[in-house]
């Protein structure tokens, strides 16, 4: 099994994300014990045995607001669990880079960091913006690989697709991820940033269509369009969102020390203790139930013309009436060589100003 572990370090924050599925400066500011995480994770090392990898992901909240030494000792005692362990973090940068930051990140992370960019919703003002500007800029000339996650908000989809893409180039990253939100933490008290399923299913057509148009599938990483493409390409259905089996697989450890499977839900749908025994754990039935939710499809799915390429979508993302989550025009455009059912592309769109 390849497992991945979010640790979040916390679960607070200096931002105050609308869509963030914690709950930003409101949430709990309480921080993890990391002695207490190294323990449980050499005991599910011993519990499962050889054969399996694990890549530890530094999270909150806002990992860095925790002291680098805990993550440091985390690191120095976890990296040799595993057959394989790996170790990523994913920050906001927006605060001042010291030198310990600098050296974690060009060490123990392997000189990789994932970070966030949203319109309208992510920065309290340009200050906060231009000070996450210079923090990438900074990073990035000390030779770091940045991967940008963007949520897909209604601000989102009224930016022109290839301006975003060429935003995202000029910025200098290597990879980039678009994530869609659910129905949690902060997003829940603001379901007005939601776009509408048929709206985002056709941006996300208008996307392909234009990084074919201006040849931009070179310019970096895109991790979603990839995805979506490596279903027709390489006949890999199962990538990225569409994996249906992350509760399988995947282990939140939340600040409290609670334990929950899918970072978005976890610190509503834990089960268990890092204080537990790691069979109970396993076999606690609230875990077993949300491996049973994300299993389930809904039935129209076993009707839709692309659910052989599909696979069902992830199970967090929310159904408008009959209408899913999945991209499932630009899905139709690469298993038919057009569109079908496509409904119109909002002509209304507007661009990204720099700072």
């Amino acid at each position: 099994m390849n497992y991945l572990s979010y640790l979040k370090t916390t679960e607070t924050c200096n931002l105050n994300c609308r869509h963030c599925f914690t709950s930003g400066t409101q949430g709990r500011k309480i921080f993890w014990n990391p002695d207490h995480v190294i323990d449980f994770f050499q005991r599910f090392h011993q519990h499962v045995g050889a054969g399996h990898t694990m890549h530890y992901e530094f999270h909150g909240g806002e990992p860095f607001l925790a002291p680098v030494q805990d993550m440091i000792r985390v690191y120095d005692q976890l990296r040799d669990t595993f057959d394989v362990a790996s170790f990523g973090c994913t920050s906001n940068l927006t605060f001042k880079l010291n030198q310990d930051i600098e050296d974690f990140i060009l060490g123990p992370l392997g000189r990789r960091i994932g970070t966030s960019w949203d319109p309208a919703i992510r920065f309290a003002n340009v200050r906060q913006e231009s000070l996450w500007r210079r923090n990438v800029e900074r990073l990035l000339s000390l030779g770091v690989s940045i991967k940008l996650f963007i949520s897909v908000t209604r601000d989102t989809i009224n930016i022109e697709p290839i301006e975003l893409l060429r935003w995202v180039r000029d910025l200098g990253v290597q990879e980039m991820d678009l994530e869609r939100l659910t129905n949690n933490g902060n997003a829940r008290q603001h379901p007005d940033i939601f776009p509408r399923n048929l709206d985002q299913d056709q941006w996300f057509l208008k996307m392909h269509r234009q990084i074919q148009q201006y040849d931009a599938r070179s310019w970096f990483a895109n991790e979603f369009m990839e995805n979506i493409y490596s279903k027709f390409e390489r006949n890999i259905t199962g990538a990225g969102t569409f994996c249906r089996d992350c509760e399988q697989k995947l282990f939140t450890i939340n600040a409290d020390g609670t334990i929950g499977g899918c970072p978005n839900a976890a610190p509503e749908e834990n089960f268990g203790h890092i204080s537990m025994g790691i069979q109970d754990v396993l076999t606690h039935p609230q875990r077993i139930n949300n491996i049973a939710c994300e299993s389930h499809r809904n039935t129209l799915c076993y009707d839709c013309d692309v659910f052989d390429k599909c696979g069902s979508d992830c199970h967090q993302l929310s159904w408008q009436g009959d209408v899913c989550g999945a991209p499932k025009s630009l899905m139709r455009e690469l298993k038919y060589g057009t569109a079908q059912d496509s409904y119109k592309i909002p002509a209304k769109m507007f661009k990204i100003v720099p700072v």
